[in-house]
């Protein structure tokens, strides 16, 4: 893997799935600046907002063959097999690709980010071990909040 930052503004966004996965990482792409559209045929509160203010296009219903054509980028964030399969069953080598049940099917996977004012910092155990690199953030971020910076 290579670690790199990516102005999400210019790329169209699909996250399939509306539950606590999904919303998390539909919080994030909103806030980098993406306006994803989001397919479930449920979704959560958070989402539903977001959709009132704008910030992402709901589309209620379930998967259908064709859905990530058009898309660059594709977070898979269902607890359905079938859902994820077919998902991934579609996708090309041209698409960046992250199954959140499944770090062997992504192409690429998130950093846990902890940003300050002036500065970010990036961790990852490049998907291995998500649990271990929420750990380790939130010891990074109490250790800054002890030490003064510049």
């Amino acid at each position: 893997m290579y670690p790199i930052l990516i102005d999400i503004q210019q790329l169209s966004v699909l996250v399939v799935g509306g539950g606590k996965i999904a919303t998390r990482k539909v919080c994030g792409l909103v806030e980098a600046g993406a306006k994803p559209t989001v397919i479930a045929p449920n979704f959560s509160e958070a989402l539903h907002t977001a959709n009132k203010n704008g910030t992402v296009l709901l589309r209620e219903r379930s998967f259908q063959y064709g859905d990530t054509a058009g898309f660059q980028v594709i977070f898979i964030c269902t607890d359905n097999a079938a859902v994820n399969r077919a998902v991934l069953n579609e996708t090309t080598p041209r698409q960046l690709v992250n199954d959140t049940t499944n770090q062997h099917n992504s192409n690429f996977f998130n950093m846990a980010l902890i940003k300050e004012n002036d500065f970010a910092i990036a961790l990852t155990t490049n998907g291995k071990n998500p649990r271990k690199t929420k750990q380790l953030k939130e010891k990074i971020r109490s250790l800054l909040k002890r030490i003064t910076l510049e």
